[in-house]
């Protein structure tokens, strides 16, 4: 996860090999590991093949990698490569919810034909007998060890290749023992709150924010601080290091909203948290999922001084039943976490970590991700342009570019003419479509706004989501 800056006086080529360079030096990529190939870097990166192929060609003759004939290009073998767990020290982080207005929305008046619901997934393109075959190798006599508890943390070959794949695909630098597997993203999150609750009694979080993730802070009766939005995300500025020592973030793509926050806007997240020595919370629940420009890693992958505590989960790359999902620990956290007693075994079936351990050794869990990458961005660019086609400029898209879900924000001509969000949803019910408020997330509504309402597109076909936007149209805008 190179960031590669065209703006420099170095050439691209230069930038790509340093990174390569300095990670092999680090022991970051170990000798032997096959790398990605010149056409899949520069598709990766969305840069063409010629600085890729300069800079592949500068390490081979310089001897950090060598091609195998028809197999690939690997990592040689060096003598001085650092240790793998050579991570920055740490220090040690200091620190009951507002009152948040509840919508309720009506039920839907008819059938759903078109439902645009944002956690759905689709299920047509998923292996299916592949998992099966996998999951059918782990009921295997000898692996009985399976159909036990499993370990609190998680089980170890599993997080040895989310270490891995999180460093290729996330730019995540950690260690399978900063690793704790759960059983989804609320799992994760309560062990988190049981980690912090003694230290962090508030955090600072974005504006808006999922309502279950809410509700495991509340559950744990921890305040929620919340801070504005703007178009690159939450406005750092605006948090008081007094109040909070501690604020949650989904940089990848804010939920619901869906802004990216760029490269400088994490970096001024990172300088904050180093300089009032607080912790920053990372929901990465769908950042895998991006559509045109350069991939943006991790914002874990930025952090020099172990702040970042980093949250994924597995429901939209793979089933939301399977229930699994992860946090990556800053180093600080680790003897806190193994000296507290929790009150539940670890949740995560160990025989679906096993299979996703295997799926993922076997190279089939990241041609999985490509496909469905193509696949999302398909359904995203027919969601786009059916809005385009029979919306138009009475609606406004927020958030564009990345995960399984867009906001529409309606801006009618006349503000006169604008209903209230409700009315909106109700509309869109009545004609059997499935449309979502986004006040429920809000946690301090401003005073005056359009209606926003949020759209998912991950379980519907292409053909659907252009009969629904049309319908959608004709029952909002009578066109």
């Amino acid at each position: 996860m190179p960031h590669l800056n065209e703006t420099l006086d170095i050439p691209l080529y230069m930038q790509l090999y340093q990174y390569i360079r300095d990670t092999i030096r680090d022991g970051h990529l170990a000798s032997g590991e096959r790398l990605p190939s010149i056409r899949e870097l520069s598709g990766f990166l969305s840069i063409s093949r010629a600085p890729v192929e300069e800079a592949y060609r500068q390490l081979q003759a310089e001897g950090y990698i060598y091609s195998r004939p028809r197999s690939g290009v690997f990592v040689a073998e060096l003598d001085d490569l650092q240790s793998r767990s050579a991570l920055p020290a740490a220090g040690k982080a200091s620190s009951s919810a507002r009152s948040t207005p509840h919508v309720e929305e009506d039920p839907p008046l008819a059938p759903l034909m078109y439902d645009f619901e944002y956690e759905g997934v689709d299920l047509a393109s998923f292996p299916f007998e592949k998992w099966r075959r996998l999951f059918a190798e782990c009921l295997w006599p000898e692996n009985r060890s399976l159909f036990m508890y499993g370990d609190l943390q998680g089980d170890i070959g599993l997080r040895e290749q989310i270490a891995v794949y999180l460093r290729r695909m996330r730019g995540v630098i950690c260690e399978p023992s900063q690793i704790v597997v759960g059983a989804g993203t609320y799992h994760s999150l309560t062990f988190l709150c049981q980690l912090l609750q003694e230290d962090h009694r508030v955090i600072a979080t974005e504006r808006a924010m999922n309502d279950g993730v809410r509700a495991v802070f509340d559950a744990h009766a921890i305040r929620l601080e919340p801070i504005p939005l703007d178009q690159d995300g939450l406005c750092v500025s605006e948090i008081d290091p007094a109040i909070a020592k501690a604020v949650y973030v989904t940089p990848a793509h804010q939920f619901p909203y869906g802004m990216i926050m760029p490269y400088n806007r994490r970096s001024q997240l990172l300088a904050w948290a180093s300089q009032h020595d607080a912790l920053v919370i990372e929901n990465d629940y769908d950042g895998e999922f991006r559509y045109g420009g350069r991939p943006i890693p991790a914002l874990q992958s930025l952090d020099t001084d172990d702040r970042v505590i980093l949250m994924g989960t597995y429901s939209k790359a793979l089933l939301p039943a399977f229930r699994l999902s992860y946090l990556v620990l800053p180093r600080r956290l680790l003897a806190r976490f193994h000296s507290r007693k929790h009150g539940f075994d670890q949740l995560a079936s160990p025989l679906f970590q096993r299979t996703l351990e295997r799926m993922m050794e076997s190279g089939e869990f990241e041609r999985h991700m490509r496909r469905m990458r193509r696949i999302y961005n398909d359904k995203y660019q027919a969601m786009l342009t059916a809005i385009q086609e029979f919306c138009g400029d009475r609606v406004k898209v927020i958030g564009a570019g990345s995960g399984l879900h867009l906001v529409v924000e309606i801006c009618g001509k006349e503000e006169s003419r604008l209903l209230t969000e409700v009315e909106y949803v109700r509309l869109a019910a009545n004609a059997g479509i499935g449309v979502y408020s986004t006040l429920k997330y809000e946690l301090a509504p401003p005073l005056e706004r359009n209606p926003a309402l949020l759209l998912g597109f991950g379980a519907l076909s292409k053909s659907a989501i252009r009969d629904g936007i049309k319908l959608l149209g004709e029952v909002w805008f009578n066109k």
